[in-house]
């Protein structure tokens, strides 16, 4: 895997919050509230470095604001491992709990640390979100990686996995992956929120994409053997090697190909980056913080024992 991790690097640098030491040491308190957790479960979340991933991520907020930052990791990778395999229609109704939250719906007592932790972050959030047009984009994301996990019943979860195809794959991947809502917090994190205007330009628009596409690329290509054990049909490695009917190495070869072509295509357009006028300064920060959050992906994985 180190071979791997080496040739997957990135020209720019990442970065990580002078505070990570003891970010991580507030993730086991995030962690007992989950107590529905199997013991396994807990000392493997417990040991995959989430306050790391969550300072690197976001390597120059507030310790305040990285709170809220590092519950929110946390949280989606406990919805994510414990609801994704439930039933179709019990993971449609925690979602449609979880958009009615973030609408101003309060937890009932009886609902599960997942409800619960989930408004707990948007409240401790809530000071720093002023425009409503930024509130619906970030519930639009949520939206969309929601319907990507319902979509991906269709593959996963079962003991003789269906694999979709190369092209079904591409448009599934980016909702399941759940890379905007952390995207939209950069905003957040910069103390600028970027006018509808100018979010919305179609050169944003696609560096969101290619976040997107690369966190979850590099994941696939890194996390093959988890997923395998995990019954997930939705790898890139899994996909190339099924449709192509070939050998594991070939379809790695294959899965590195395309995502190089990608990184490419990330590299241009960080070269030919338009001029946004008198909101440069402001998309210029925002740009470098999704850099940032690119490579900072990247490097958690590195001695990582959830991919080991």
């Amino acid at each position: 895997m180190q071979s791997l991790f080496s040739a997957l690097q990135y020209p720019f640098p990442s970065r990580i919050h002078p505070d990570h030491v003891l970010i991580e040491k507030e993730i086991p308190a995030f962690l007992d509230v989950y107590t529905f957790l199997p013991p396994d479960a807990r000392k493997q979340f417990e040991a995959a470095n989430f306050g790391r991933l969550s300072a690197l991520w976001y390597p120059d907020v507030p310790f305040d604001m990285l709170i809220p930052a590092a519950r929110l990791v946390v949280w989606i990778f406990v919805f994510d491992d414990h609801y994704g395999p439930l039933p179709l229609p019990e993971l449609k109704k925690a979602h449609e709990r979880l958009i009615a939250i973030l609408r101003g719906s309060l937890p009932r007592p009886e609902e599960n640390a997942v409800f619960q932790q989930f408004s707990l972050v948007h409240e401790e959030l809530a000071c720093h979100i002023r425009p409503n047009t930024w509130m619906t984009r970030y519930i639009e994301s949520w939206e969309y990686f929601f319907e990507g996990q319902q979509l991906e019943k269709q593959y996963s979860y079962k003991q003789d996995l269906v694999y979709p195809s190369i092209e079904e794959y591409m448009s599934l991947r980016e909702k399941v992956g759940g890379t905007y809502p952390y995207v939209d917090i950069l905003e957040i994190t910069s103390g600028y929120i970027l006018p509808a205007h100018i979010i919305t330009h179609p050169a944003i628009q696609r560096r969101r994409f290619f976040v997107s596409r690369l966190a979850t690329w590099d994941n696939d290509l890194l996390s093959y053997d988890k997923e395998k054990r995990d019954h997930e049909a939705m790898n890139l490695v899994a996909v190339v090697q099924h449709e192509y009917n070939c050998p594991l190495e070939d379809a790695y070869h294959i899965a590195m190909e395309m995502r190089n072509q990608q990184v490419e295509a990330y590299l241009d357009l960080r070269i030919n980056w338009p001029d946004f006028g008198e909101h440069h300064a402001a998309v210029t920060d925002y740009a470098a913080r999704l850099d940032w959050l690119i490579s900072g992906h990247l490097e958690w994985y590195r001695d990582n024992p959830r991919y080991q």
